[in-house]
């Protein structure tokens, strides 16, 4: 094999001719090795062998190059042969010691053109030697495993540096852990949260599971381990958020966020300090229009991660700290609001999955977006109708039905909606349908003009099964209520809930049940004039008493 692969280095042209012959060498042996012929070993030392780390290290770019695809050439042979049970040959261990050595010995001095490629090398060597059943063989491994880690720690930082620490320090995580105690474990542990943060997310995310493994050992000696590192990452966000820094967080937020969804539901508040998690939140939220749009969704989907982790009963018992970081989110103008509303619906969705009575601290900044959402549509603005149907949706329940009803009255009634828009016509549907589960209102008025309207956005789209099923369920409610005849005039169900709407917001005021208050005499000359509108407004508010009469009778 040596000798092929001095043919095959000096023999190529080029660059692109090498891979060639290499490749085709590849798939010779695999097609070999399905006949049942054992694949030979690649590793050989002697002559050849020397001249190869000397072109390594020399000036001829093109040679070293070629050399160093061929050691992958080799390598990957031999993960071929680990791969079909064959034993890793004994000289593997001088083999591997002099390429490694000798790398590192040029990488400072070595051509930036090449420099990428002897990384990549580096790589795939560590990944083939540090597998235990190679590491058996080739005994320097743990030794040339240091020696890379110290290089790496004096070296500027790259992807191809990470993907080597990475290599590296996955397999000391299975032979070790890193607690803090030792100096060593210090600098293990700050280069594992160096690779978490890095840009790549594959990196990152096998960090994250490193740090995460690392903790669940550290659990089994020191229960307050997860907590211990909770707090110190919490720490680290509030730390960057003081100093105006928002680059690193992203990472941060995701490994907290995962962290949280490791614990188990209900034990986290007994060792978690939750004051400096708000404190965190507080500035995370305040901050948000300064983030990129992947770390504000990281900043909202890190909340519910948190309360899933804490349970119901501590969420309850720190809802007014909740409540003040939903004010300081909705505290944002609307339009900042609405670009993350998927988000900002996940978040609300879970919350109210672990608290069903969320929406009550709510109840202003669900006005807020209402009266958003009304302006948009007196300007026949559709743009963002969907996405803020959708937040407005997950703020709803019975203390605020009538709002909702209100707003349902508002859409229904206004004949320049675009039901062709898929999007916002599920987003009302789905409005209407989560209204009605909540139950938040099933008079025969309302559950009339809401069984109309979606029967006329059904007839402008077509079936939906999810339509289908809502117009059934109105239906149903409309039959075991005794609701009125559906089939009237479309126009009449817009005014009837239109009474019943301010009807209902009425008799949620303290004195709706009391009698009228009696105005102090005042003498003619001061006695305001009525206008033409005045008088239609007492015409209403007589009907309505009479109405609210009848009700009670």
């Amino acid at each position: 094999m040596a000798e092929f692969i001095d043919r095959a280095v000096n023999g190529a042209p080029n660059i692109a001719k090498l891979r060639n012959v290499l490749d085709s060498k590849i798939e010779s042996i695999q097609e070999e090795a399905k006949l049942g012929y054992e694949i030979p070993s690649s590793i050989f030392l002697g002559e050849i062998y020397d001249e190869m780390l000397v072109a390594i290290a020399a000036q001829d770019v093109t040679t070293a190059q070629k050399w160093l695809i061929a050691i992958s050439f080799v390598v990957k042979v031999e993960r071929m042969r680990m791969e079909k049970g064959l034993q890793v040959v004994d000289n593997a261990s001088q083999f591997f010691e002099g390429i490694i050595s000798q790398v590192l010995d040029t990488l400072e001095i070595a051509s930036p053109l090449i420099v990428g490629d002897m990384w990549r090398l580096l790589l795939d060597i560590f990944d083939f030697i540090l597998v235990p059943s190679v590491a058996a063989v080739v005994k320097c491994h743990r030794r040339l495993a240091n020696r890379a880690f110290k290089f790496i720690l004096q070296t500027s930082n790259t992807e191809d540096t990470e993907n080597v620490l990475l290599s590296i320090l996955t397999w000391m995580s299975t032979t070790r852990t890193f607690d803090g105690e030792k100096a060593d474990d210090t600098v293990y542990i700050n280069q594992l949260q160096l690779l978490q943060n890095s840009k790549n997310h594959r990196i990152s995310r096998e960090a994250t599971s490193l740090i995460l493994s690392n903790l669940a050992k550290l659990c089994k000696k020191d229960k307050r381990a997860v907590p211990t590192f909770i707090g110190a990452s919490v720490k680290r966000v509030t730390k960057e958020l003081e100093l105006g820094s928002t680059t690193k967080l992203q990472r941060l937020l995701e490994l907290i966020n995962v962290t949280f969804a490791r614990c188990k539901s209900g034990h986290a508040d007994a060792v978690v300090d939750l004051a400096p998690v708000w404190k965190m939140f507080q500035l995370l939220f305040e901050r948000l229009p300064e983030y990129d749009t992947e770390t504000a969704n990281q900043a909202l989907n890190l909340l519910p991660a948190v309360a899933k982790c804490l349970g119901p009963d501590i969420v309850l018992i720190n809802i007014s700290n909740i409540a003040n970081i939903m004010e300081t989110l909705f505290e944002h103008k609307v339009d900042l609001i609405l670009g993350l509303a998927a988000a900002v619906e996940t978040l609300l969705r879970e919350m109210n999955d672990l608290c069903s009575d969320f929406y009550l601290v709510l109840n202003k900044q669900l006005n807020k977006l209402i009266d958003a959402l009304n302006s948009s549509i007196d300007k026949a603005k559709w743009d963002d109708a969907a996405k803020a149907v959708a937040i407005i949706t997950q703020m709803g329940g019975p203390s605020v039905g009538h709002v909702i009803e209100g707003l349902i009255l508002k859409i229904a009634s206004n004949d320049q909606m675009d039901w062709n828009d898929t999007e916002l016509a599920n987003s009302v549907v789905q409005l209407v349908h989560m209204h009605l589960n909540r139950g938040c209102s099933k008079h025969p008025k309302v559950l009339s003009i809401l069984l109309a309207f979606l029967r006329q956005v059904r007839a402008l789209r077509g079936h939906d099964r999810f339509m289908d099923n809502t117009i059934r369920a109105v239906s149903r409610m409309m039959c075991n209520g005794g609701g009125s005849d559906c089939h009237t005039d479309y126009t009449l169900y817009a005014q009837e809930l239109q009474k019943y709407t301010e009807t209902s917001a009425q008799s949620r005021e303290p004195e709706a049940d009391k009698e009228d208050v009696v105005m102090p005499e005042v003498k003619p000359s001061l006695q305001p004039v009525k206008t033409k509108q005045d008088e239609v407004v007492d015409a209403i508010r007589k009907k309505l008493k009479s109405m609210r009469q009848t009700s009670t009778a």
